[in-house]
């Protein structure tokens, strides 16, 4: 809540008075954003690109320019159909929802039970304060629900760093679990490779950030005439090993680095990167 409070007062601030931006993009990782953006960029002119999260919720709410980003649903939906080929026996998967509810994460897991069907245990409300409240709270849904963990697991899961951590300690209790994830991090791309781990995903957050700067300059420059397409999609790709080089460098949200020092990550720790976005 305290990342959407800020979010909410830097739009504000950005939008309105005498100093106002000349375009703006943001994710919608929260319904106050959304109410944010338009109340103060969309009413004020100000064009407006949504990057990352709540596409549909920009597309629905009218007069933003683009999304730029993967929809969350169909990653979700791709994640489980993709999840159901590669563990053949399974015979339960769930969503690990760390966002609280968040949009982003409600349509990624209303998308991954759309694949799985029948075989969909529940989107799981994990408690991410600590190692032991996170097994514990998974552990609660699936033993709770079958009585016994029982035979192969596949969980989807985000894939910042702490969330890596507390699946590989959760692993190391249930050795049969497979673990998909969303986005990507330097931690993903160490345990890569590993059994448990099948993949993580990316949408391209170097052109997240590269995209709606020209586009929103374009825009200006020509007087508001801006392209039809709504959707521009920079994803979900699936990634089952760790780039290198330059590609390490687009791959990593957090970090700024050139192509001669870029090296894989060679250990997991809860200071090796940050959080990605929701």
């Amino acid at each position: 809540q305290e990342i959407v409070d800020w979010m909410v007062d830097t739009i504000e601030k950005m939008c309105t008075g005498d100093n106002t931006v000349d375009g703006m993009f943001s994710t919608i990782n929260d319904v106050a954003v959304l109410t944010a953006l338009k109340a103060n960029c969309l009413a004020n002119g100000i064009p407006t690109v949504i990057i990352n999260a709540g596409g549909n919720l920009a597309q629905e709410s009218g007069n933003f320019l683009h999304f730029i980003g993967a929809d969350d649903y169909n990653t979700g939906k791709d994640a489980g159909e993709k999840l159901l080929a590669a563990c053949p026996t399974c015979q339960r998967f769930y969503c690990l929802d760390h966002c609280g509810g968040c949009t982003s994460w409600t349509d990624r897991c209303r998308g991954f039970e759309d694949a799985v069907g029948d075989a969909y245990g529940q989107t799981i409300q994990i408690d991410d304060s600590s190692e032991d409240a996170y097994i514990a709270s998974v552990e609660s849904v699936v033993i709770g629900t079958n009585g016994t963990w029982g035979d192969d697991v596949g969980l989807l899961l985000g894939t910042h760093q702490s969330m890596i951590l507390f699946a590989e300690a959760l692993h190391n209790k249930h050795k049969k679990v497979k673990l998909a994830g969303v986005d990507t991090s330097p931690g993903l791309f160490q345990v890569l490779g590993d059994d448990e781990w099948l993949w993580g995903t990316t949408q391209q957050p170097y052109l997240q950030g590269y995209y709606p700067v020209q586009m929103l300059a374009n825009t200006i420059r020509m007087g508001g005439q801006s392209l039809q397409t709504f959707n521009l999609e920079t994803g979900p790709t699936f990634v089952t090993e760790a780039p290198e080089g330059q590609a390490l460098c687009n791959s990593d949200p957090f970090q700024s680095c050139v192509a001669d020092d870029a090296q894989k990550p060679e250990s997991v720790s809860p200071l090796a990167g940050d959080e990605p976005s929701p």
